[in-house]
C-alpha cells in the first residue's frame, strides 16, 4: 500500500503563495510542484486569506493586485496613445 506523503506547513503556505502571486493556474502550479490539483485547491481554502495567521499570504495577493490594476490601467492609456496616433476614436 502507498503511503501518504506529508507536507509541512510552510510548504503548504509556499504553494499557497506561488498561487496567489505567480499568475500561473492551479492546475499548472500543482503540475510544476507535483501534486495533485484537488490538494493545492485544500490548501488554499486551508490558508484562507482572511484569518490573521495567514496575513503574509493576504499582503501577496493584495501586491499582485495592485500590480495588476496598474498595468491594465498602463495598457489602457498605451492603448489610447495608439488609437489616437492613428486617427481612431473610441464611443463609450
Amino acid at each position: 500500500m502507498k503511503s501518504r506523503k506529508q507536507y509541512s506547513s510552510d510548504f503548504k503556505k509556499e504553494a499557497v503563495k506561488l498561487l496567489l502571486t505567480s499568475g500561473k493556474s492551479q492546475m499548472a502550479l500543482s503540475r510544476e510542484l507535483g501534486i495533485t490539483h484537488g490538494l493545492l485547491g485544500r490548501w488554499k481554502k486551508e490558508f484562507d486569506l482572511e484569518t490573521p495567521e495567514n496575513e503574509d499570504l493576504k499582503t501577496s495577493a493584495d501586491q499582485r493586485i495592485k500590480f495588476l490594476e496598474k498595468e491594465v490601467s498602463q495598457l489602457k492609456e498605451q492603448r489610447d496613445i495608439l488609437k489616437k496616433a492613428m486617427g481612431i476614436t473610441l464611443n463609450h
